[in-house]
């Protein structure tokens, strides 16, 4: 496959003004629970900003500096004009500073389109489940103003079956990298995962089927199975985006077969299933009860998640990436630590702000911790 999904990354304003040229939209977001069907039912290309690894340079004239990376950097490329080629903004209410982050765009940034979406914290039970399902009703109504269209159900069905393919066909590459080892690099796995944020999902699932037919076609050719020569790890926290650190684990001979980021497992592991209702009722459905962020109550489905993915035997360790000022991952990670500690499972606390700082300080401490589960 060489490096096909890192070039949809490096590509990423490249495939927006060929959407754009055919009569597309594009539009960013910064959240999983921002419904990309909904987007893709409406023409428009959904783009998942991540933030930039570069010095803040205009953003801390209107921030604190203790808000998050993701966040101030997210900003910062608004401020330069980096995300001009964006026809609008969808921002989702997930944390105080994300609120704040929409005011401050409102006020400072020119846009065609910006809609805050406002989902309750609350994720279960009858109000929660009719506040969320009314505020994607008022996104809907919004995207169909602005363009000066219906967005159909026939439509939005068509967009539920391109999206469940391309996280199924994700969700495949995660379960068999889990049962056989080396099948796909990790590397590798998280490329496909980072570049599903700006790829047009037609294009994305092609490339993913290549993937896993290479990584079969490696399987069957193999005289036995392969037995796990690196250490198997479970990444949790908020997001990874910096594959430098996916390779540096590999370095040090570690492997991640499990996580729960929002650039991993809790962006493909549920599909949309359509019922009697229509699309939109099961649209918002899958959003509402998916694998939950650490900014939504309860918080109970990931933590079982986590500790069902470590039961299954073959983790070895757990690596915590904690982005400074994520105060919902920062309350979080000590209880997780606690119970897995209870459960025997070494774990290993890495700070970051979207790029690993002092990094080989923290090579040394990945390799350390590596070594350390191989002797067990």
């Amino acid at each position: 496959m060489g490096n096909q999904f890192k070039d949809l990354i490096l590509r990423q304003k490249e495939i927006a003004a060929d959407w754009k040229s055919k009569g597309g939209k594009v539009m960013g977001h910064f959240c999983n629970y921002v419904p990309d069907e909904l987007l893709h039912a409406a023409g428009i290309l959904s783009i998942r900003i991540l933030g930039s690894p570069d010095p803040v340079t205009h953003a801390d004239a209107h921030l604190q500096s203790y808000v998050c990376k993701v966040i101030r950097s997210s900003f910062d490329m608004g401020l330069r004009g980096e995300l001009d080629y964006l026809d609008g903004l969808i921002i989702p209410y997930t944390c105080d500073a994300m609120r704040l982050l929409y005011d401050l765009w409102e006020k400072n940034i020119e846009s065609k389109f910006l809609h805050l979406l406002d989902i309750p914290c609350l994720i279960r039970g009858d109000i929660g489940h009719t506040r969320f399902r009314d505020e994607y009703i008022k996104l809907k109504d919004a995207l169909e103003k602005h363009l000066g269209k219906d967005i159909s159900n026939d439509a939005l069905s068509n967009s539920i079956r391109v999206h469940n393919e391309n996280r199924s066909l994700l969700k495949e590459i995660h379960n068999l990298r889990r049962k056989e080892p080396g099948a796909i690099s990790c590397s590798e796995a998280y490329e496909a995962v980072l570049s599903a944020f700006i790829s047009p999902k037609e294009l994305h699932s092609g490339l993913l089927k290549d993937l896993l037919g290479d990584a079969k076609a490696k399987i069957g050719a193999q005289s036995a199975p392969a037995k796990p020569s690196r250490a198997r790890l479970h990444l949790s926290g908020s997001l990874v985006t910096d594959l430098k650190f996916y390779q540096m684990i590999e370095e040090c001979g570690g492997d991640v077969v499990s996580d729960d980021l929002c650039t991993g497992t809790r962006y493909y592991w549920d599909n949309v299933v359509e019922g009697d209702n229509g699309p939109f009722d099961a649209l918002s459905d899958r959003y509402f009860y998916k694998l939950p962020c650490a900014c939504k109550h309860p918080n109970a489905d990931r933590h079982e998640f986590i500790f069902d993915s470590v039961r299954q035997g073959d983790i070895q360790g757990v690596i915590f990436v904690m982005e400074k000022y994520c105060d919902a991952h920062l309350y979080d990670q000590p209880l997780l630590h606690e119970k897995l500690a209870k459960m025997n499972i070494p774990v290993l606390v890495i700070d970051a702000e979207l790029s690993l700082s002092g990094q080989e300080q923290v090579r040394t401490r990945v390799e350390t911790f590596i070594n350390i589960l191989k002797r067990k």
